[in-house]
């Protein structure tokens, strides 16, 4: 809900509260000081007729053109000096439901006890409530007029630096190192917004690009004496060698090649978290798929694997094509190399799910586990394992749903996406030596 609206309901929350206490309060005074005036005119009458009686006056028992009754009492006077009764009943002259207001006062005139009654006609509660309603109504309407329109002008107005600023943040791109530009205002709260945005905008920019500059000189470096180091021991394998010595240097070589694709893989996974892969048109997935698999066929024939696949056609998804090469790639080297001698692999592909299989012994650690970086199971000591920390990366950052499980022996990995339409013309797919030559990642 915006929050205009908000302040709209909370508006008119109060309104209703102090209408309906209002309402109450006036309904209470109109109908007291009508009695009250009622009361005042009659119990005057009674005072002229009883100054009329002590006179000798009172001849036709009419006061000021109102009918009174006087009657003697034979006992003492009441306590009270008056009492007062109001009972429904219908105006003879203008043959409306009214009530008739009557009150009794009590004399002692020249020796003697008179009760002297008069009588009157008031409005009922309900007619004064009735008229009460179409007042309320009528304020009602024009509350929630004013308040409409006034909202309106308030979220144009008032709140346009507010909006402007929300669409300056959801607009705002770390990669485009470009600085938050804010509009000016003159509301204390709204200066205070900004000031703060700005200042963790820019240090946002400023954080990014020094861990951009880290991320790119620590694997520039790396690499350079990894690779004077392979070149070192390429040399040394080379010249006269023990058995002990020749198993120790490819030891090393094994190592440092692991060393690089680690430095690679935290390299990419940092690239993933800062969004540097941006997609501009659907991938054909199920293009991919099948190169892939074609990739590693030799490897899966050679390990005496069968492959059974179902990959639907024309099933487009929005991925980076680097991003879905080397996500296949992981899945697909860890259906082989965690398989079991004559083992299978299925490969399933609709346009909403990717579903790979594999025979494989129990991971020791839960599978949820396994997407952690650096988390593997022990029954393959060469992974480095990053290759599913990858893939849960790319899921991730494109909205992918990926869920591993473990049933009946095989690893079962499923991938949920949502397809796109094709793209027009349609995409050609490239390999990513084309996309990116620079920076290839193997599988891990």
């Amino acid at each position: 809900m915006k929050l205009i609206n908000k302040f709209t309901l909370w508006y008119l929350c109060i309104a209703l509260t102090c209408t309906v206490v209002g309402t109450a309060i006036t309904y209470y005074s109109i109908k007291s000081r009508i009695d009250n005036a009622a009361f005042d005119r009659l119990k005057t009458i009674n005072q002229l007729a009883a100054e009329e009686i002590k006179a000798g006056t009172l001849g036709d028992s009419v006061v000021q053109g109102r009918k009174v009754e006087v009657h003697e009492l034979s006992t003492a006077l009441p306590t009270k000096p008056f009492d007062i009764t109001e009972v429904p009943s219908v105006n003879p002259t203008t043959n409306k439901p009214e009530s008739i207001l009557t009150i009794r006062s009590y004399y002692a005139i020249n020796g003697k006890n008179y009760r002297i009654t008069c009588y009157g006609y008031i409005s009922k509660a309900d007619q004064i409530l009735s008229g009460l309603e179409v007042s309320v109504l009528w304020k009602w309407a024009l509350i929630i007029f004013l308040i409409a329109i006034s909202a309106r002008l308030v979220s144009r107005l008032v709140l346009s630096p507010f909006n402007k600023t929300v669409k300056a943040i959801e607009s705002f791109n770390l990669k485009k190192k470009e600085r938050l530009q804010l509009p000016v205002t003159n509301t204390k709260e709204f200066i205070e917004l900004n000031t703060f945005v700005k200042a963790m905008t820019d240090k946002a920019i400023d954080d990014y690009n020094s861990l951009k500059e880290f991320t790119e000189n620590a694997s520039h470096e790396l690499q350079t004496p990894v690779a004077v180091m392979r070149n070192k021991l390429e040399l040394l394998a080379e010249s006269d060698l023990t058995d002990e010595q020749a198993v120790m240097i490819s030891d090393i070589q094994n190592s440092l090649d692991k060393l690089s694709r680690i430095n690679s893989s935290l390299v990419l996974l940092t690239r993933l978290e800062n969004h540097e892969y941006e997609t501009k048109e659907p991938l054909h997935f199920c293009r991919l798929i099948n190169s892939s698999l074609a990739t590693y066929k030799e490897l899966i024939e050679m390990k005496s694997l069968s492959l059974s696949k179902n990959v639907a056609k024309s099933v487009y998804v929005q991925l980076h094509p680097m991003l879905g090469d080397l996500l296949l790639n992981n899945l697909i080297s860890n259906a082989i190399r965690h398989n079991i001698p004559n083992g299978t692999i299925q490969v399933q592909l609709t346009h909403t799910s990717l579903i790979i299989q594999n025979n494989g012994t129990e991971p020791s650690v839960p599978t949820e586990e396994l997407f952690q970086r650096f988390k593997k199971s022990d029954q393959c000591s060469k992974s480095i394992g990053i290759g599913l920390a990858i893939v849960k990366q790319i899921c991730d950052i494109h909205h992918f749903a990926i869920q591993y499980n473990y049933d009946n022996g095989l690893h079962i990995i499923e991938i949920q996406f949502k397809s796109v339409d094709a793209p027009t013309p349609p995409i050609v797919f490239e390999t990513v030596a084309e996309q990116e030559p620079a920076f290839i990642v193997q599988p891990v």
